[in-house]
């Protein structure tokens, strides 16, 4: 978490230290309006990042999602896309969220790319809101998801699982 090329689109930049991170992770079952799951590699055998439901607003039914893949040679294979469809899921399908927000850096083409993928449409931006390295500003873009417009590609994304694994729906 603390390679820039990782955090560069993170909303935190600040190093932090193993102890931290130790903390921080203890500490996720007291987080009620937050539900983080770790991202594992495909062989099940090694961490590779975490994905996250933030802000639940229960009364409203909507949240906000965040996710890092901290290791780079897992970027670009689908992880990204693989977990945010399983965080819908739970968000969708087990917590009956109406809707889930996200925010990304407007020069972050493989995070905005994936969000698409994964049923999010863009419904604004911030001018300049966000600084990246050396002091480059961009736009911040709002992204959204609603549980109607996420439904159909759940479908399409079960049905293809199941014919690359052979499994009979």
């Amino acid at each position: 978490m603390n390679d820039p090329d990782v955090t560069e689109y993170l909303m935190r930049s600040m190093p932090i230290g193993e102890r931290e991170e130790e903390e921080w992770l203890d500490n996720l079952h007291h987080r009620t309006q937050d539900i983080t799951l770790a991202i594992i590699d495909v062989d099940g055998k090694k961490l590779i990042g975490s994905i996250g439901l933030h802000m639940i607003n229960w009364q409203h039914r909507n949240a906000t999602t965040g996710t890092v893949i901290g290791e780079k040679e897992c970027w670009g294979k689908g992880y990204g896309t693989e977990a945010k469809m399983l965080l819908l899921d739970v968000a969708f399908n087990t917590l009956d969220l109406f809707g889930v927000l996200s925010r990304v850096h407007a020069v972050n083409g493989r995070s905005l790319a994936y969000a698409k993928k994964c049923g999010y449409e863009e419904v604004g931006r911030i001018p300049l809101w966000s600084r990246l390295k050396n002091g480059q500003r961009c736009d911040e873009v709002l992204l959204a998801v609603t549980q109607e417009k996420w439904r159909p590609l759940w479908e399409r994304y079960l049905r293809e699982r199941d014919m690359s694994t052979g499994m009979q729906a």
